[in-house]
């Protein structure tokens, strides 16, 4: 039997912040990001802060007019990295079969083999649930009755929830008393992860099987599920399908037919049906796609800054393809327009609020940062209407190995070949962006992201 654990920290940056400052616990915190204080969206919000409404992803101002007394700390990645790192250490205790999620969660199956388990003794549910432990698990989400004639399973989740209770200790102990998380056991990861986001901060909740998942998936929103964003519940919606009990209603056929081969996906989540497995970091894929992005500390309509930006994401995504050589040969270019303050009435958003757009487009294989520039800035233009913007990004997928091959024979390729491999030895030793592009110099002397910058060619753009 499958046994599953989904370990998600709380209001993490926020927890590690508080951690680290004694004088920030027990008061509402938003963590920023780095050093753009003027205006930023918030990376994180302390449980604190949560009670007042503050969500993550909101921006400053929205934040201070909810909470006024709202506490904002400079996020620290170094600090938050480390933390993870500790947090893996602790995972990797109980099972070999460990998915890094995200920064502050992961996915974690438990060993059908005791001998690969950290403390192999199996132990009853009796024994497990000690009367220190109180409101941390909902007997009825067990249902023992459904078990009763198959003793291991109880022995499975008796163990699970005991490893849940050492993880969760051991947090406390080894990364400190201020951090918490929530953690959800389930017999797949979709259920798992649902499980996880049932109680906070610091829950933990069974999902043992699919009988007791529908009765869970019947009580919450569409959008609850990991899966279900806000565009596929308002196609859902559009289709009459307002919750996960009609959704088990509607045909196989018409969702396919809707959403193609994600109707599958919807068809079996309605049912808690979850065939994905936990891939281990040494199991993982290639990399797919490689992208960056970018939010801008101010609302922009300027082109030139535009495209300076853009050229910068372009470079950044080219030297990665490079150090994993590959190249790729869809580009995709995406923007989102400036945030409309509440009452602030536009033609394209009459409420307030983000717009934005994106495309791609298909080109030659390349790995060469003016390659997939010149594909995104047109992109770019064909999508932009001239609005003040706040954030660009640029991304390329269909990606493969570069195949190794000879230097091109025409002047003008071999050189940019030659000059491209002594920029990244030269970038690699010193730093990012050491040796750049000219029009991008000024840029980066408005943002003092380059303190020994040197051009090593002005490009035509």
């Amino acid at each position: 039997m499958t046994i599953i654990l989904h370990v998600d920290f709380n209001s993490y940056f926020a927890a590690v912040e508080q951690q680290a400052n004694p004088r920030l616990r027990g008061k509402p915190i938003g963590v920023t990001g780095g050093d753009r204080i003027k205006r930023t969206v918030l990376g994180a919000a302390s449980v604190e802060a949560k009670r007042f409404g503050v969500k993550t992803g909101m921006l400053e101002w929205q934040a201070k007019q909810l909470c006024p007394q709202i506490i904002l700390v400079q996020g620290d990645s170094d600090k938050y990295l480390e933390t993870t790192k500790r947090f893996l250490n602790i995972l990797k205790c109980y099972s070999p079969y460990l998915e890094v999620f995200s920064i502050d969660e992961a996915f974690m199956e438990l060993p059908n083999n005791k001998s690969e388990a950290r403390n192999p003794k199996y132990e009853t549910i009796s024994n497990v649930l000690n009367p220190n432990v109180q409101n941390v698990l909902d007997f009825k989400n067990l249902n023992l009755e459904f078990v009763s004639d198959f003793d291991i399973r109880i022995s499975n989740f008796a163990n699970a929830v005991r490893i849940a209770l050492d993880i969760k200790s051991r947090i406390k102990s080894e990364i400190g008393e201020w951090i918490t998380c929530s953690i959800g056991i389930s017999y797949n990861k979709l259920m798992a992860k649902l499980a996880g986001s049932l109680q906070k901060p610091d829950g933990l909740v069974v999902i043992p099987n699919q009988e007791e998942a529908i009765k869970v998936l019947d009580k919450i929103e569409l959008d609850e599920i990991c899966g279900i964003g806000p565009r596929i519940k308002k196609r859902l919606n559009n289709m009459g399908i307002f919750d996960f009990q009609t959704l088990r209603q509607a045909s196989l056929q018409s969702l396919l037919a809707s959403f193609k081969s994600y109707g599958q996906i919807l068809y079996n989540m309605a049912r808690g049906i979850d065939y994905s497995k936990v891939m281990p970091f040494y199991e993982k894929e290639e990399v797919k796609s490689i992208g960056h992005r970018h939010t801008i500390d101010h609302d922009t309509d300027d082109p030139l800054e535009i495209k300076q930006i853009l050229l910068k994401l372009t470079e950044m995504v080219a030297r990665r393809l490079r150090a994993k050589n590959l190249v790729g040969k869809t580009i995709h270019c995406w923007y989102r327009s400036a945030l409309h303050p509440p009452g602030v009435v536009t033609f394209s958003h009459p409420e307030g609020g983000f717009t934005g757009n994106g495309m791609q487009i298909t080109i030659q294989c390349t790995n060469d940062g003016l390659d997939i520039f010149k594909t995104a800035w047109k992109v770019f233009r064909n999508l932009w209407g001239g609005e003040k913007i706040r954030m660009v990004g640029v991304s390329i997928s269909n990606l493969r190995s570069q195949i190794p091959q000879n230097l091109s024979l025409l002047p003008e390729i071999k050189k940019t070949e030659i000059i491209t491999k002594v920029l990244d030895k030269i970038n690699d030793k010193y730093g990012e962006f050491t040796l750049q592009r000219g029009i991008m110099i000024s840029l980066n002397n408005a943002d003092n992201c380059n303190r020994r910058s040197r051009v090593f060619r002005v490009t035509s753009l």
